[in-house]
């Protein structure tokens, strides 16, 4: 008995951790992402700290394309499954540069960098309608 007791709670703790939000492109579409504080463990928390580009608004048209105010032009975006979790690539013809994306609410989101060289980075970014 004691050790189907412990079977069950492993198994609706396996299903919890299974269901956690996952941020797809349907959730990024529509609205103006801003960035207005950092991001750890979860919750804005400081300054943001990200590229310029990324926290001075973006605008995401489609499954493939994102309006980004800071060149006043479209960026190519990919989500993809990382190493530690969903990951975002921004590129064009001179850009490449990639963040792990929380999705921590319908209009909020936070990205830590997603290569060595960006691992400090980590802004949080709310939707404006």
């Amino acid at each position: 008995m004691k050790k189907l007791k412990y079977s069950l709670i492993f198994l609706v703790l396996f299903i919890l951790i299974g269901c956690t939000s996952k941020i797809t492109e349907e959730d990024l579409i529509s609205g103006y992402w801003i960035g207005t504080a950092g991001y750890q463990d979860g919750k804005p928390e400081g300054d943001p700290y990200c590229l310029y580009y990324v926290i001075g608004g973006l605008e995401f048209k489609d499954e493939q394309t994102v309006y980004v105010e800071g060149y006043e032009k479209d960026f190519e975006y990919v989500l993809e499954n990382g190493k530690n979790g969903m990951k975002i690539t921004f590129t064009d013809e001179n850009h490449y540069d990639s963040y792990y994306i929380d999705k921590v609410s319908e209009d909020e989101i936070g990205l830590v960098g997603g290569t060595e060289m960006k691992k400090e980075e980590s802004c949080y970014l709310e939707r404006k309608w």
